[in-house]
């Protein structure tokens, strides 16, 4: 019992170690793009960095120079790690919470383009238009933000650009409350949802048919994914996957 209690928990090991290993390069890949974005160096640096990392490695650790040559460092690579990290949604947390992220971006007097998270924000009830217009607007009195400096809103989500209750409309009246001029506001949604919309009147189907087809064989299989992924990081592809499609309809809030 004793003898294959050991090879049960060796053949464990012979697994498990290959997948940590390869875990702990993706790990190490995300670090090192977080470093290079908060750098604001250029994603071709990464080359450049996995170079330095295999000679220090190949001269101070040789037996373990293989594991470093794991580590995902080209330029498409890193691009895809910082708009992975960058990618905000509207999500629950482990609690069911709804989590709202609210990001400003503005223009220095050198005409240097900023962008950084305000803040986040808890919604404990409803994700109405009106309940995140209020959080947003506490944000801002925080901060002390001036609104009338406000030229622009991007939104993503249904409870944004509704026309009668969303949250561009509620902080358009509370501008004119505030004697801000809001005609010129200009509004940004997720352009996704416009191409889906635009993809259901135009004669699309002969395309969409072959695409959802070919989509759904690669997604729903694991291994195919796996392989087609690795192919996308292999010729440095602009995009490492692939997403489902899915029906979309309009609603008017």
């Amino acid at each position: 019992m004793l003898s294959l209690k050991r090879e049960l928990i060796g053949q464990r090991t012979m697994f498990t170690k290959p997948i940590q290993d390869s875990e702990t390069a993706t790990e190490v890949s995300y670090e090192i793009s977080r470093m290079i974005a908060k750098g604001s160096r250029h994603c071709n640096d990464g080359d450049f960095v996995k170079e330095c990392i295999e000679i220090a490695a190949k001269k101070m650790c040789p037996e373990a120079a293989n594991k470093f040559e794991k580590i995902q460092l080209n330029r498409m690579t890193i691009q895809r790690r910082i708009m992975s990290l960058s990618a905000l949604d509207e999500s629950t947390d482990i609690s069911s919470t709804a989590q709202l992220l609210i990001f400003i971006r503005g223009v220095t007097q050198d005409f240097e383009v900023l962008e950084e998270l305000l803040g986040m924000c808890s919604l404990k009830s409803q994700t109405r238009g009106v309940d995140i217009v209020n959080v947003l607007l506490d944000e801002c009195s925080k901060t002390n933000l001036d609104l009338s400096k406000l030229s622009g809103v991007a939104t993503d989500g249904a409870p944004m650009i509704g026309v009668n209750s969303g949250l561009v409309t509620f902080l358009k009246k509370h501008l004119q409350e505030k004697n801000i001029t809001a005609e010129d506001l200009m509004q940004f949604h997720c352009i996704i949802h416009q191409e889906a919309l635009c993809s259901k009147k135009i004669e699309f189907q002969n395309v969409m048919k072959v695409v959802v087809s070919t989509v759904n064989f690669i997604k729903s299989r694991g291994l195919n994914h796996r392989q087609f992924k690795q192919f996308l990081d292999d010729i440095e592809s602009e995009y490492g996957d692939l997403l489902y499609y899915t029906e979309l309809k309009l609603q008017i809030i």
